[in-house]
This record gives C-alpha cells, sequence and structure tokens, in this order.
C-alpha cells in the first residue's frame, strides 16, 4: 500500500468518526430533551457542529486529491459533484416525507417554499444564526452543511482553475473575510457561505502541501495565520452582545473558526509524530467511511423525527430496530444504488 494510499485511510477513518460522533450528538440532545438520559452524556457529545468543521476540512483535501491531476473542465466536475450530493439528498427528503407522514403530522409541517430553498441548497439553521433565507427540510437538521458544502464546490472550479496558485489562499482569506464583515452588518445566508469558505479551503491547500510534500510549519503558519484573522473578526461582535451563548451567533461563529483552527494543529501535530496509535485508535471508523454520507443526513429522521412508541413499548428495542434501519438505507443508498447514479448520469 502506498503512502498516499495509507493517509487517504486515515481520513476515511476521520470521515466515519465524524459522522458517528454527529450521529451520537443529536441523539443524545433529542434524548436528553426527553429526559431519558443525564447531562453528562451530553457534555461528552457537545461538539456535533466542530465535527462539522472537521467535515468542512476533509472535504476540501478530498477534493483537491481528486481534482489536481486531472484536466478538470467544469460540466465533468459539476456532474460528478451533483450526483454525488443530490442523489443521496434527494432520498432523505423522500425519507422525511414518509416519516412525517408515518407521524402524522406532514400537513402541519410540509411547506413547498421550504422545500424549494432546500432544492437549492440554500437551507441554513436559522435559530443559531440571523439572517437565514430558508429551515432544513422538514426539521432535518444535519442539512444545514449541504449548502456550504455544495456551493463551496461550485466555487472550486473557478478558484482553482483561475487563480494564480500562489496568492489563492490570500485572496480566499480577503474574500471570506469581506463576507464576514458584510454579514456582521447585513445577516444573509450567502455571506455566510462565503465567510466559512476559508475552513474548507484550507484543507486544499493542506492537500495542496501534502502532495507536493510541503506539509511543513511554514505552510501551517499561513493557514494558522488566516484562520486566526477569521477568529478575530469573528470574536468582534461577540463584544457588542450583552449575554454570550455557546450555540448561538456571534460566539458559535467564534467557535467554528477556533475549532478549524485547533483540528488542523492537532492534525499536523500527529502527522509530525507519524501518526502514532492513530489505527489503533482510530482505523475501525474507516468502516464507516463508505455511507458516512448517508448516515449524517438519514440519521435525524430516523433516529430522532421518527416516533414508534405506540408499537414498541422497549426503548432499548425500538432504538435497535431504528438503528439498523438507518445503516442498513444507507448501505443501500452509498454502495448499491449510488453506483448505478454514477453510471447513468455522466
Amino acid at each position: 500500500m502506498s503512502s498516499q494510499q495509507i493517509h487517504l485511510k486515515k481520513l476515511d477513518s476521520l470521515r466515519g468518526l465524524a459522522s458517528l460522533y454527529v450521529v451520537l450528538h443529536n441523539l443524545v440532545y433529542g434524548l436528553y430533551g426527553l429526559n431519558l438520559i443525564s447531562e453528562g452524556w451530553k457534555l461528552f457529545f457537545f461538539a456535533g457542529q466542530e465535527a462539522v468543521m472537521l467535515f468542512f476540512i476533509l472535504s476540501g483535501f478530498v477534493i483537491y486529491l481528486s481534482t489536481h491531476q486531472k484536466n478538470l473542465d467544469f460540466r465533468s466536475f459539476f456532474v460528478s459533484r451533483f450526483r454525488r450530493i443530490y442523489f443521496p439528498f434527494v432520498l432523505s427528503i423522500l425519507l422525511s416525507i414518509l416519516i412525517f407522514y408515518f407521524n402524522g403530522n406532514l400537513a402541519d409541517k410540509f411547506s413547498w417554499k421550504e422545500l424549494l430553498g432546500n432544492l437549492l441548497l440554500l437551507q441554513d439553521f436559522g435559530r443559531v444564526k440571523p439572517g437565514n433565507w430558508f429551515s432544513p427540510f422538514l426539521g432535518n437538521l444535519p442539512l444545514w452543511s449541504l449548502s456550504y458544502e455544495w456551493w463551496f464546490y461550485m466555487l472550486f472550479y473557478p478558484l482553482y482553475k483561475f487563480l494564480p496558485k500562489s496568492k489563492r489562499l490570500y485572496i480566499i482569506l480577503a474574500f471570506s473575510a469581506a463576507s464576514y464583515l458584510i454579514y456582521t452588518a447585513y445577516p444573509n445566508h450567502i455571506c455566510l457561505v462565503g465567510s466559512y469558505l476559508i475552513i474548507w479551503w484550507c484543507g486544499v491547500e493542506l492537500a495542496t502541501c501534502f502532495c507536493e510534500g510541503k506539509f511543513s510549519f511554514k505552510q501551517v503558519q499561513i493557514i494558522t495565520f488566516s484562520l486566526s484573522l477569521m477568529m478575530f473578526l469573528s470574536l468582534l461582535p461577540i463584544l457588542q452582545v450583552e449575554q454570550i451563548k455557546f450555540g448561538v451567533y456571534p460566539f458559535l461563529v467564534f467557535r467554528h473558526f477556533s475549532a478549524a483552527l485547533l483540528i488542523i494543529w492537532v492534525g499536523f501535530f500527529w502527522y509530525q509524530h507519524n501518526f502514532y496509535c492513530f489505527d489503533r485508535l482510530l482505523g475501525i471508523f474507516a468502516n464507516l467511511a463508505p455511507i458516512s454520507y448517508a448516515i449524517y443526513i438519514f440519521h435525524f429522521p430516523l433516529l430522532v423525527q421518527l416516533n414508534l412508541t405506540q408499537i414498541f413499548n422497549n426503548f432499548y428495542l425500538e432504538y435497535f430496530l431504528k438503528s439498523c434501519l438507518l445503516f442498513s438505507l444507507a448501505y443501500i443508498t452509498e454502495i448499491k444504488l449510488q453506483p448505478l447514479i454514477n453510471r447513468w448520469l455522466k
């Protein structure tokens, strides 16, 4: 196995771990809200947002690895990203509709406006950020990050293709900084996506360094400067509020940039020490990587929103069966159906 394949397997481990952590985060918070588990579990699984920042960094890293040696054209890039994002995403929408119909509250919750906004991938978690245009469809909260991922993908092609390589990171930093300053004055979804682009692009820069054999302290310093500047800008609105809420804007944005910087430094430190004990600690999570996307977007409707209490009186049996359903649907979607879609849509 080559060095690059070994490191790709480590990326898979991180992706699998992040997806499972988000699942447990949402499940634990849901159960805590029903007074079914103690607060200690909630504290242990508090970092669901930080796991999404890890997803963003990994996504930028993997996109670069998959495109840097190819003669990239926009049509091929768009089609590959479209079928990868939209096929499981549309299935998650249909799944939510079926679950709300089963629960008996579809008519009360369904919104054509919300559906259209999600299909255009313009949704966000509006309860914790101002300027939101559309909420995640039928309350499937993890869908908020898909709108960011999609527009990061769409921005990647022109930025990668036309910006000078030596200045890309600085130009994107300036764009993200300007976007955030505009957002603080006029909250809107587009500027917030632009603000977070720098986190995703740090993944691209890390992949560039890795492929060129320049994954050094100096390169990480440049990334550190970029994220530190965004941390400083996101700190300014915090100084103007009377009450700071850990999971709500403006502190939430500061938390995201801080988490991204911490993730990169932990990763760099581990890399410098040859990923000591990495496989022993995290290697098992690579098994989840092939179905991690479907797990991420299916788990909230199935584990949190699906109501089976009228059928099962046993709490443990209910969640065991719902978990089996989640992993089965994720496997069918990603392993069985996605390759068919890839062959059909070229």
